[in-house]
């Protein structure tokens, strides 16, 4: 565990670059471009090196292939986080260098960075007092948000505020999730009193006080949440006074992005939406708070190719992305109801008539995308032929060979364009760790807790009724039935569903199980498809739901939190290991 043991096990992985040098603070250029160094620590979820999409490590999607390289099918859906030093998501090493390493040597390794900036600025005599509050505010941001991708998910750390020395001891105790909550928020107050409110032009994408002021709710909302709270010692349930204190932030976020001119993006049509994930014209949608920033296109090369564009579109690649049927029946009907409750749903023409963020987001049957090698529109067709020819399968089901197959394709992260035919990449794809959409879930679920469906944060007149319906009402989608109101455990599962419909594919749903406390359960770890069979003489169509063979999750009570590297373990006394590895 990089940091916390022995000094050599600290200090070998980082960068030469990074270690201090008289010459690096000379300046304020120099001084800059070594906190740029921190920022390098963000790691890009659209990196193809994944081979395939992190999103296929909840139960939104699914890897087409279950072989070795496939990191998050290999290690982290077969429970097996402790067996992989270099694995991207439950990894510490090094693996592919800094940047494209695991989560926990990116944040270690950022977070000597960060603190080397907040030292050296303080007693620094080469910058202006204007650019020793920007740069100590930026650091502050990122000392906040570097240990908040670590707490959820190792939970409660000792809290790295300074750089170490090799010859220090580096056997510290743990604090509690709590404590180490209480020491981000610290930081996040620093850093919204150090920034200002938004950016612009080439300093776009750099840490302002909206973005901590995001990560202080968003903190704080993790910190009442039931995973948490047992961890805390306060039972299993939302802590109801931590989602009062939640709702308060969270709500003046929304309050500081509003000043700071963000606002949601119109999705009355997937053109208008799908700006939100991809543009040709903009970095950045004007909803999105914290953007990690690439200059260029995507382009139609290994990304797009090797995450996002399936083998029966004419590549020779099973590093896509399935989705899944447990993602697709959460899309409520345009009734506003779940599909169980709607007695207009049918189940054998089962994407009629529902929310437009299901075909903005998935690919299913009969579903068009793109074009063909004719350069006509290419049409998805996942059906089985009734009499067993397999000749007469449909082309997603020829062209899938032996990939796994569940009836669906991921769309949100595709521009039609990008294709073997088009060749056309030519968007900004730049992840969204931070948006707008998020504070107004986030909002609705702490003051729900807090004081249940029409309650309010203090102070403010938003109820979280009515966050919901915002998110709602710009894809179209009618206010929320009056049947989900009666009380907060009732509203707490549409809250909850609307999160897995407007944020899926982004990495939320991973840490929403898992604060939740329900990624051990058995509807969250069986994975579902949708099995179509076609008689080609009538044209009929025959839907069934079907188990998705040898994609069920392996989650248990010791993996809602990652595991330290055993051998630093070994090695330490004070520090634990989290129960269970």
């Amino acid at each position: 565990m990089i940091g916390f043991s022995s000094c050599e096990s600290y200090l070998d992985g980082v960068e030469e670059s990074i270690v201090t040098d008289e010459d690096i603070f000379s300046n304020y250029n120099d001084f800059r471009a070594h906190l740029d160094y921190g920022y390098k620590g963000l790691f890009n979820y659209h990196l193809y090196k994944q081979n395939t999409a992190v999103s296929t490590v909840s139960d939104q999607f699914q890897c087409p292939s279950n072989t070795a390289w496939q990191d998050y099918a290999q290690y982290v859906n077969t429970g097996n986080y402790d067996n992989s030093a270099g694995a991207f998501e439950v990894g510490w090493e090094k693996g592919n260098g800094y940047g494209e390493a695991s989560t926990f040597y990116n944040a270690m390794t950022a977070l000597r960075v960060v603190n080397n900036v907040i030292e050296q600025a303080e007693v620094s005599t080469a910058i202006t007092e204007s650019q020793k509050k920007d740069l100590s505010g930026q650091a502050y941001f990122l000392r906040a948000f570097f240990h908040f991708e670590l707490i959820k998910r190792y939970g409660g750390i000792h809290y790295i505020d300074r750089v170490y020395e090799v010859d220090e001891d580096l056997d510290f105790e743990r604090l509690s999730y709590e404590e180490t909550t209480q020491r981000i928020i610290q930081d996040c107050d620093i850093a919204i009193g150090l920034l200002s409110k938004s950016r612009s032009g080439p300093n776009y994408g750099r840490a302002t006080a909206t973005m901590a002021q995001f990560l202080k709710g968003m903190a704080l909302l993790y910190d009442a949440s039931p995973t948490m709270n047992i961890a805390n010692g306060y039972g299993e349930e939302y802590n109801e006074e931590k989602c009062r204190v939640a709702a308060i932030e969270i709500a003046n976020t929304l309050q500081m992005a509003d000043e700071a001119g963000l606002s949601l993006v119109n999705g009355t049509t997937f053109e208008k939406y799908r700006e939100i994930f991809y543009s040709r014209n903009n970095v950045a949608s004007r909803e999105c708070i914290f953007p990690l920033i690439q200059k260029n296109f995507i382009t139609y090369g290994s990304t797009l190719k090797q995450l996002y564009i399936p083998r029966s579109f004419g590549l020779s690649n099973n590093r896509y992305t399935l989705a899944t049927h447990n993602l697709v029946r959460s899309f409520e009907t345009t009734n506003g109801l779940a599909i169980e409750d709607d007695p207009e749903y049918d189940p054998q023409n089962p994407y009629e008539n529902r929310d437009p963020r299901l075909s903005y987001s998935v690919l299913y049957h009969g579903h068009s995308h793109g074009i063909d090698g004719k350069g006509e529109p290419r049409v998805l067709d996942f059906s089985y032929d009734s009499e067993g020819n397999s000749d007469l399968n449909g082309i997603d089901i020829r062209g899938a060979g032996p990939d796994i197959v569940t009836g669906y394709y991921m769309r949100k992260f595709w521009p039609e364009t990008a294709n073997p035919w088009q060749q056309d990449g030519n968007y900004y794809m730049n992840w969204n760790y931070m948006r707008l959409t998020q504070v107004y879930l986030d909002y609705a679920e702490a003051v729900n807790e807090a004081y249940g469906p029409y309650g309010t944060a203090d102070g403010y007149s938003l109820t979280a009724v009515d966050a919901i319906n915002i998110v709602r009402e710009r894809v179209g989608m009618p206010a929320v039935n009056a049947m989900y109101l009666t009380d907060k455990a009732t509203f707490r599962k549409r809250i909850w569903n609307e999160r897995n419909v407007e944020l899926n594919g982004e990495f939320q749903r991973w840490f929403d199980m898992r604060r939740w406390h329900i990624a051990h359960l058995r509807e969250n770890k069986e994975i579902k498809g949708m099995h179509i069979v076609r008689d080609n003489t009538t044209g009929k169509e025959t839907f069934t739901v079907v188990d998705v063979t040898g994609t069920t999750r392996v989650f248990e009570e010791k993996h809602y939190w990652y595991p330290f590297s055993r051998d630093v373990i070994f090695m330490t006394e004070k520090f634990k290991q989290n129960p269970g590895w």
